[in-house]
């Protein structure tokens, strides 16, 4: 079967260095060997119809949108798809939150498989084409949907185990391990202790091993919410009253917790043994910003989570930008659909996050864009040139999407 070229015309074309072109055009030829389209030329339209590949090529005219690579959202929980978007009670609080999430997850492997498709189709209807999901507490499920979606990316397989319960915890998962397949085609199988609340340091520091041992790709929440640091600074509160509650909490965990450090802090040891992927980072001191810096640690910011749970409130606005300027890799992720508007449910998707952000804190459409392509696939492990459309020629692309800007005041950049 030949290989077909498609020559897409628009009002213009950008990735994480900027505008491109425009009025611009991308060339591109369907046929790589893993599926995955060729980029012939990006330019002007002009500098791109006098290409002899150009003169085959099948045109396409988006008439008023801007031509983008393909989405990345490194932080996601696919598998919570079929909860919807929920209010957030602040009496409750998120220990309340998180009760709701355990109450509602669906154990069965249909329902699973089915909530975990209707999030890729939404991924893939915003414009995503990598995710980084958690694929649920020791579920296979969800992994195996994903290998099966076409997407890019890792499925995180989650995990709780505090006390006595963490070497228990490691055996289970290291079986689970010889029953997946590290990688398939192109997704990849990782690793997500839940939280530095439900996942002990040895259990951590366990994990960080598995990536030294069989290469995998490490993931956690971090510094998420004010009880999870009152939890590993004192050993108390919500997430305390929640773990007796579930009946996981024994007294060794205190061996562990109430020292007075940040959650970070806590996990300084885990994150200096390998690379890892946190989401989240809402508390973020001065020294624990430094040590992110050090071990090349990347973050998934997911900014309507965060102002969904009101975290501003207790932390102050988010440090991203700060984290950039320390050479932190961050990311926007979206989090699960549960803390997204319902008004933009039908999608999940990380241009979304890249818009809230444009909204609430101006900040620069080329940063918003690079944290939505090239850091997230850099997050997840996967060659960020896939994400990229310049200097590409003859380079496999993840894709390309397009956005309607036709209602975008002239005077501000279009997102």
């Amino acid at each position: 079967m030949s290989e077909e070229v498609r020559l897409f015309r628009a009002f213009g074309v950008a990735d994480a260095s900027g505008l491109l072109a425009g009025p611009g055009a991308v060339l591109v030829r369907d046929g790589e060997s893993r599926g995955l389209p060729l980029l012939l030329a990006t330019g002007r339209v002009d500098e791109v119809v006098c290409l002899e590949a150009a003169s085959r090529a099948r045109v396409i005219d988006l008439g008023d949108s801007m031509i983008l690579p393909g989405l990345v959202n490194p932080h996601t929980h696919l598998d919570l798809t079929h909860i919807g978007p929920q209010p957030f009670d602040p009496d409750a609080g998120f220990a309340g939150w998180a009760r709701m999430i355990v109450n509602g997850r669906l154990r069965d492997s249909p329902a699973l498989r089915s909530s975990v498709e209707d999030g890729i189709r939404k991924s893939i209807a915003g414009g995503v084409m990598a995710v980084g999901d958690i694929a649920g507490i020791m579920q296979t499920e969800p992994v195996r949907a994903l290998q099966r979606s076409g997407l890019l990316g890792v499925s995180f397989i989650e995990y709780f185990g505090v006390g006595a319960r963490q070497e228990e915890m490691a055996d289970r998962v290291a079986v689970l391990l010889e029953v997946l397949e590290s990688a398939h085609g192109r997704v990849r199988v990782g690793l997500q202790p839940h939280a530095p609340y439900t996942a002990g340091l040895r259990l951590m520091e366990w994990t960080a091993r598995q990536h030294i041992e069989r290469r995998l790709p490490l993931s956690t929440h971090l510094a998420e919410t004010a009880a999870e640091r009152e939890f590993v600074a004192r050993g108390s509160g919500p997430f305390r009253a929640f773990l007796e509650g579930m009946g996981f909490w024994d007294d060794s965990i205190l061996e562990e917790v109430g020292r007075g450090k940040s959650p970070v802090e806590h996990l300084a040891p885990a994150l200096r043994c390998a690379p890892w992927l946190v989401a989240h980072v809402n508390d973020c001191n001065d020294a624990d910003l430094r040590l992110l810096a050090e071990t090349h640690t990347s973050v998934a910011y997911c900014p309507r989570s965060s102002a969904y749970f009101r975290n501003h409130e207790s932390f102050g606005p988010h440090r991203y930008r700060d984290m950039i300027r320390a050479g932190i890799n961050v990311a926007l992720g979206t989090d699960s659909i549960v803390n997204l508007p319902r008004n933009e449910s039908d999608r999940i998707s990380t241009l979304d996050e890249m818009r809230f952000l444009f909204r609430r804190d101006k900040t620069d459409p080329a940063l918003l864009l690079k944290m939505v392509t090239t850091n997230g696939a850099i997050a997840l492990g996967i060659d960020p040139r896939l994400f990229q459309l310049s200097s590409r020629s003859g380079g496999a692309i993840a894709g390309l999407i397009a956005v309607d800007v036709s209602a975008t005041d002239p005077a501000r950049p279009p997102l």
